[in-house]
């Protein structure tokens, strides 16, 4: 499932997504209350927010996959918050919030309660990844020139990119025949990057080689 970049992208979200979610609801929010707006932008908002990652989550649940479900989960509801968000912030600048000013206050601090509880469940897991997907776009610049030397083996070879997919190292190399064993660039990457990392391989053949992790006992 990892290898469809539209599934991948929505099963380890980071700020930057909870960011872009938050324009799309404010922009959802604006469309919504002014009448020279077409009424369709905020039907949009939500359907590019919430109906992806709700749909990843179910693919991937289908698959057994419970921590790329998970994941989309997060995603779902990291763009829920920012989409509710968006619309306190414009409907108070507006004037909204004028009307029920009056309303329980045991109902006004549910609310706030609510969405303090949301926040932090979504900022949490969040932020996690954001540091962890750092630290292997990092470690994946080390592990390029690993693999630089480690294809110099086979004349004629050479390593087109390396990329972070889902917390994974993605090596993709081109060769005109069977790569070297993929045990040396285990060995190699040992000591490089923190041991654990898994580490894929993909051929110019379209096969992708799942190597294992760094510092796992072959």
């Amino acid at each position: 499932m990892l290898a469809n970049s539209q599934i991948a992208a929505r099963t380890s979200p980071k700020l930057m997504d909870l960011v872009a979610a938050l324009a799309t609801g404010l922009a959802g929010a604006v469309a919504h209350a002014r009448r020279d707006v077409a009424a369709v932008l905020p039907g949009v908002a939500i359907a590019i927010s919430l109906v992806p990652p709700l749909a990843v989550a179910g693919v991937c649940l289908g698959h057994g996959a419970g921590w790329l479900t998970l994941g989309a989960l997060v995603l779902f509801l990291s763009n829920l918050l920012a989409l509710v968000l968006g619309g306190i912030v414009v409907f108070t600048a507006t004037g909204y919030a004028a009307e029920p000013a009056a309303s329980s206050g045991r109902s006004r601090r549910r609310t706030r309660l609510t969405l303090v509880l949301l926040a932090a469940v979504v900022l949490l897991p969040l932020s996690a990844n954001t540091v962890i997907s750092y630290l292997l776009t990092a470690w994946s610049a080390q592990a390029q020139t690993v693999a630089d030397e480690w294809i110099s083996a086979v004349p004629g070879s050479s390593v087109t990119g390396a990329d972070v997919v889902s917390r994974e190292i993605r090596i993709r190399v081109r060769t005109p025949g069977e790569p070297p064993p993929i045990s040396g660039l285990l060995s190699a990457l040992h000591g490089r990057i923190p041991d654990g990392v898994p580490i894929v391989v993909e051929t110019t053949q379209g096969s992708t080689i799942h190597a294992g992790r760094v510092g796992a006992p072959s």
